[in-house]
């Protein structure tokens, strides 16, 4: 008997879980980037021809030269690739990497320094190959920067960011717990020293502090406007009124009485009072949407969240979690749900 193919997995259609949105390039932003990238590319191939020409104008030997070419700007090509690969991959540069970009040029400077015959050759020499360095970090610079704007991370900072962090831990409990009382006050010295380049060049976090700020600034004006349009000026206190005495009531004469009729009583009112006015409906979201998911966050925290908290919850869920679309779900909420709790207090 034959054997029977195996199925293979049908393809999922959600997103994986975390997914950004990813940004395309516009077709006049490719251009531009592409007429910044032919510059930097023609400087480092110049400065490669330039050291290639120093060395073999001193060695007389092509091989030589061509070694001393492959040593500096080559190697440094080499490092500027792989950077710009674990860039567009969303990955850190390795710290080996980025010390390459800078002394593998060091190192070309230094020796075209050595075998330069007079002291003008040897300026000349020395800042020839510098020319790859420029050239390769700008087109590492601009490799990330794509990267940031098509996903809205920057792999950079948070590696920055997390490094700082580390440090601070560890300062901090070295300066709480360390046995020597100088080791103690440079630890907590360092660790408030680390603090004020903690979030430097991050976009986040610089996005999410506005927001708050932002917060503030709508809730304060809000407070003012009230002020001024509800104040009224004071009434002036009642005068009191002098006591009357009261005057005795004259009694009535009595009457006889008559069988009175049964009232009719009134017809029933068909329109509901307005203490009985239903309250407003709250609007159901179906679970999985972005409004259930920012509704919820919102329940979750008691406050309202901020943009970069609505970005995660989002993207923990699968759904499309670009700050634009976080904003905007974020206000239709807040607007069909009046009785959220308001942001949270400073």
């Amino acid at each position: 008997m034959g054997r029977t193919p195996a199925r293979r997995p049908a393809a999922v259609a959600a997103e994986p879980h975390g997914a950004v949105t990813v940004k395309k390039l516009t077709g006049g932003q490719i251009a531009v980037l592409v007429l910044a990238t032919l510059p930097m590319i023609a400087v480092g191939i110049g400065g490669a021809i330039g050291t290639y020409a120093n060395a073999a104008s001193v060695l007389h030997r092509k091989e030589t030269a061509l070694g001393v070419v492959a040593a500096g700007e080559g190697a440094t090509l080499v490092a500027a690739l792989v950077m710009i690969g674990v860039t567009m991959l969303g990955q850190p540069a390795p710290l080996a990497i980025r010390a390459a970009l800078w002394l593998l040029p060091a190192a070309a400077s230094v020796m075209g320094l050595v075998i330069a015959p007079t002291t003008t050759e040897a300026v000349v020499f020395a800042l020839t190959p510098l020319a790859m360095t420029a050239s390769a970090e700008g087109v590492s610079f601009l490799a990330r920067r794509i990267v940031v704007h098509a996903t809205g991370v920057d792999i950079e900072a948070q590696r920055r960011n997390a490094a700082v962090l580390r440090r601070i831990a560890y300062h901090r409990a070295r300066a709480e717990r360390h046995p020597w009382k100088w080791v103690r006050r440079f630890s907590e010295l360092l660790a408030w020293r680390l603090m004020g380049r903690l979030g430097h060049s991050d976009a986040t976090l610089g996005s999410a502090l506005t927001d708050v700020q932002n917060t503030r600034i709508v809730d304060g004006a809000n407070t003012a406007l009230a002020a001024m349009f509800s104040s009224a000026p004071e009434l002036p206190p009642a005068t009191p009124r002098p006591a009357v005495a009261a005057t005795p009531a004259t009694a009535k004469p009595v009457r006889h009485t008559v069988t009175a009729k049964a009232a009719t009583p009134p017809a029933a009112d068909d329109t509901a009072t307005s203490t009985d006015a239903p309250e407003p409906s709250v609007p159901c979201y179906e679970p999985g949407t972005p409004h259930y998911v920012v509704r919820s966050l919102w329940l979750r925290l008691g406050h309202r969240p901020t943009e970069g908290a609505v970005v995660e919850a989002l993207g923990d869920a699968g759904l499309p979690n670009s700050r634009a679309q976080a904003g905007k779900i974020r206000r239709q909420v807040e607007a069909e749900n009046p009785k959220l709790p308001g942001p949270r207090a400073a």
